[in-house]
């Protein structure tokens, strides 16, 4: 029997200041959506006041201090995140007073800081580097990036005054092939390249059913054995995707002024293997892509190329309910086997709901190589 407990930390300036206390009527959740801009959100009802390490009333400032809510999972402490509250109510009736509010990930500081300034930076610098520099202007210090050698081929000076430090970072992160920015369970902010998930990035291991395939017992010992951290659930398939219309052969420009000469890269799907092919389908079905700047001819192929990769697969939705689980991120690769059968898919959103006995709810995007349809 597994033991689960959770308390929340109240952060001032990072560092952990007091702890608060939830109300009973309310559960918490947790929700992640991949594709949004701010990725994590979270949802409560505490006291409204916060109590230190001997017990004494802290007030909370609503303005600056985060939430960290955590997991304790068999004695483990688990953070899921930290958040900072946005719209905090005051409730009071004849026994008690509590305050409902919704928190969002630190992608939300680093999309309401704006600049009275218009950045510049020198041909030369590293993409990274100005990221870093703008997540520091934000208050963010804590980095965890995957490096990239990749610099800027001209002076750049493209944003308006005033203009987000999320808008600017996820343009430069899509520049050179990188994910859009999201903030780890620590709180620390990611920079990693965007790739098509594969068996050697698998973080975590699923097995599920769907309610006409049910495991007998012997099987789910059979399996906890080979694999105790395996991961159980329920499965439903929500709908697959329409791949009527999707190209087959790619053109990407990038006709920035600033650049000697107009930069073009193309790809086509030639494998005959997949049912999306040129040779399989017997057209080419080509879309235009326009980007605004990219570092360098090579840049600019590898982000036609990447359009061509994922061309060779399509996307079945999935969702699956599970017990609480601590260490899922934003698109997790995730090695699902569904009724006996593996797949490789990507965690797009989950929500989690944080009570003893809660469950954890996920939407899966399994990666399906058109081999054969």
């Amino acid at each position: 029997m597994r033991k689960v407990s959770f308390y929340y930390n109240l952060l001032r300036g990072g560092a952990c200041y007091a702890q608060m206390r939830c109300m009973e009527q309310s559960a918490p959740h947790i929700r992640m959506l991949a594709d949004a801009e701010i990725k994590t959100s979270f949802t409560g009802v505490f006291a409204p006041e916060a109590r230190d390490a001997d017990g004494r009333p802290v007030e909370i400032d609503w303005l600056s201090d985060e939430i960290q809510p955590v997991l304790v999972l068999d004695g483990v402490a688990h953070p899921l995140g930290v958040f900072l509250p946005a719209t905090p109510q005051a409730t009071a009736t004849d026994v008690s007073q509590s305050v409902s509010m919704e928190a969002y990930d630190r992608c939300w500081r680093v999309r309401d800081t704006r600049s009275a300034f218009v950045w510049y930076w020198p041909a030369g610098t590293l993409y990274l580097d100005a990221v870093e520099q703008l997540l520091t202007a934000a208050g963010i210090t804590t980095v965890i990036k995957t490096q990239s050698s990749a610099v800027f081929a001209e002076a750049r000076e493209d944003w308006a005054l005033g203009e987000s430090h999320l808008a600017i970072i996820n343009e430069l992160l899509h520049e050179i092939n990188y994910k859009s920015l999201y903030f780890d369970s620590s709180g620390a902010a990611v920079l990693e390249p965007a790739t098509v998930p594969e068996a050697a990035a698998v973080r975590h291991v699923v097995y599920a059913w769907t309610a006409d395939a049910p495991p007998d017992a012997a099987e789910l010992r059979e399996i906890r054995r080979r694999n105790p951290e395996a991961i159980f659930a329920m499965a439903e398939i929500k709908q697959t995707t329409d791949v009527f219309e999707a190209p087959n052969s790619w053109i990407v420009t990038c006709t920035n002024p600033d650049k000697a000469a107009l930069m073009v890269a193309t790809a086509r799907n030639d494998n005959a293997q997949s049912p999306l092919s040129i040779p399989r389908r017997g057209r080419e079905i080509t879309r235009l892509v326009s980007v605004n700047n990219i570092p360098s001819q090579p840049e600019l192929q590898a982000y036609a190329d990447r359009l061509c990769s994922e061309s060779l697969i399509t996307g079945e939705t999935i969702e699956l309910t599970t017990r609480l689980e601590p260490g899922w991120g934003v698109e997790d690769a995730v090695a699902l086997i569904l009724n006996g059968e593996g797949s490789i898919c990507v965690s797009r959103g989950f929500e989690m709901e944080l009570r003893t006995g809660g469950l954890m709810t996920h939407r899966l995007e399994r990666v399906v190589y058109n081999l054969d349809i």
